[in-house]
């Protein structure tokens, strides 16, 4: 078994990664890491007084919600390395959903209360958060102008060209899996892997698997 990686835990949640790793390290300090669920356990319910983030770390979950009769509707499932709850760390409110482990889990959490107190002793970490939330904003604009104007072909190449010149770099890996990228272009899984297949066969790009090169 590896040995478990605070930093990279925490590094998972999507509103973490780009931090540098100094104030990674300071949040590390307030996150609890690889606390064991068994199989069928709650990890989180309603009114439970946990408003915070958590890292699936290993093993699988499920998140569903239950109405007035008791029935289940199951609204999602977490696997390694997955997040949820990200905005409980900046917005109080109760818990909806319930999340049950489906086999034995670790999960790695950050509570609200921690997070506010430590957002408001370094202002170095709350500067570079709402940098990082600006640069979200421009990038979701963009992308919705892109879903808008653009064909399927067209949005999938001026995304990898914007994700190049983020990276400084024709050759890099893509930031998410395929199917999150098809959701994010608004595109289906299958649309783009015709694409990726197009603007490859037109010399456009190279693709293997997560790693893309744009060729000139």
């Amino acid at each position: 078994m590896s040995k478990h990686s605070e930093v990279a835990c925490l590094s998972k949640a999507s509103i973490f990664k780009n931090l540098p790793l100094s104030l990674k390290k300071k949040l590390v300090t307030i996150t609890s890491h690889q606390d064991f669920f068994p199989k069928g356990s709650l990890i989180r319910q309603p009114l439970d007084g946990q408003d915070g983030m958590i890292v699936i770390d290993s093993g699988h979950a499920k998140v569903y919600s239950l109405n007035e009769d008791g029935k289940e509707t199951v609204l999602g499932v977490l696997a390694k390395g997955d997040s949820t709850g990200q905005e409980n760390l900046f917005s109080q409110k109760d818990h909806e959903n319930f999340i049950q482990a489906t086999e034995d889990c670790l999960v790695c959490s950050m509570n609200r209360q921690d997070f506010q107190k430590m957002l408001n002793e370094t202002p170095d970490l709350s500067l570079t958060l709402l940098n990082d939330f600006g640069q979200r904003l421009i990038m979701a604009e963009k992308n919705t102008i892109r879903r808008n104007t653009m064909n399927a072909q067209d949005r999938v190449l001026d995304y990898l060209k914007e994700e190049g010149t983020r990276a400084g770099s024709t050759s890099f890996a893509l930031p998410f899996k395929k199917k999150d990228l098809a959701n994010f272009l608004g595109l289906t899984p299958e649309t783009l892997s015709r694409q990726l297949n197009s603007l490859q066969s037109a010399g456009q790009i190279s693709v293997n698997g997560q790693q893309i090169t744009l060729d000139k």
